[in-house]
């Protein structure tokens, strides 16, 4: 008979407090699921995919893939490795799931507005948080930031709120467009890539473009629900690299003209290829292409060899490619970016 495991072990495990026996007690139960189905079938694919990578990079700690000696490794793991890897995930996380729902940094929840379900998610890390939505437009949130979203968008409008610092990048349709609605003000797109700021603690809100182009409005009763991207009076159309920026005391929406704001840099997707290259000699090309602040804030990482191809990443993608493949976490402390 199958020997049960405790919810508190298999905690343990995931935060890397077991014993040298407890970790072997560990593996030998995973052993016993060789022949059993998958148990996760009631999740979602993409919430499976979200456990297995945090139980991953905990395995991967357990079993050596990362040490205090210099390591030389590459984004693409083995595929070996993973086949083993994934499978100790899938039957831990049944077992893990209330557990990791608890400790997750990033607050998702499903509210019902009107008998539309609803998706409300709030970044509570120091992390930027990605998310997918059902068009499979991306936004990153910053933290502290929340997005509220339809959990399936209506046919004729994709229609979010926001709060805080979000960074979209939309998938085209002009057959269904993409309208934000934030505290004080309405962007609705007509490109791809672009910034918005807008919170109940500021007195400004801005809209900056990347790519592709927006249109923003002072939110209204009127309009607070038009899912049309028709232009009313009043109205600014954004192009690359243009900003307007929203007066909450004086209830004013004024184009900023062109702007090189350094800030938008991490959000730029460029071309890196590294080539057995010490992390600490990869983090100053970091800091300029993007123009960043990263500090490695454990001495240990300057050891740490890579192997990557950064081909179309921004600055939050790199990160969560460092975060996946040498489990290396980060932080963000004002406009430092600590590795640790």
């Amino acid at each position: 008979m199958r020997e049960h495991l405790s919810i508190e072990l298999l905690e343990k495990y995931i935060n890397g407090n077991c014993t040298a026996t407890e970790v072997t007690l560990v593996k030998q139960w995973y052993q016993s699921f060789e022949h059993d189905p998958n148990y996760t079938p009631t999740l979602s694919l993409s919430r499976q995919k979200e456990l297995e990578e945090q139980i991953y990079n905990r395995i991967i700690n357990n079993i050596g893939a990362v040490t205090e000696t210099p390591v030389k490794t590459s984004i693409i793991r083995r595929l070996r490795t993973w086949q083993w890897v994934s499978g100790v995930a899938a039957m831990l996380l049944v077992a893990l799931t209330v557990v990791v729902y608890q400790k997750t940094s990033v607050n998702n929840k499903l509210i019902d507005n009107a008998g539309q379900q609803m998706m409300a998610v709030t970044n509570n890390s120091n992390r930027i948080y990605k998310l997918t939505l059902p068009d499979n437009s991306s936004v990153w949130l910053s933290p502290c930031a929340q997005l509220k979203y339809p959990k399936v968008f209506a046919a004729g409008a994709r229609m979010v709120s926001m709060s805080g610092e979000c960074f979209f990048e939309v998938t085209k349709n002009p057959e269904r467009p993409f309208i934000i609605s934030s505290r004080s003000i309405i962007t609705k797109v007509w490109g791809t890539s672009f910034r918005i700021r807008d919170n109940d603690k500021c007195t400004e809100a801005d809209v900056a473009v990347v790519t592709g182009k927006v249109s923003v409005s002072v939110k209204t009763i009127k309009n607070i629900n038009d899912a049309s991207l028709a232009i009313a009076k009043g109205d600014v159309m954004l192009y690359p690299n243009q900003k307007v920026v929203y007066s909450v005391n004086d209830h004013t929406l004024k184009p900023a003209g062109v702007t090189n704001e350094s800030a938008l840099k991490i959000w730029k997707r460029v071309d890196l290829l590294f080539d057995n290259m010490l992390l600490k000699d990869i983090i100053p090309v970091l800091n300029t292409r993007y123009n960043a602040h990263i500090v490695l804030a454990n001495e240990k990482l300057n050891h740490y060899m890579l192997n990557a191809d950064f081909s179309g990443f921004n600055l939050p993608d790199v990160l969560e490619a460092l975060n996946k493949s040498l489990s290396i976490d980060y932080e963000i402390k004002n406009n430092t970016i600590e590795l640790k």
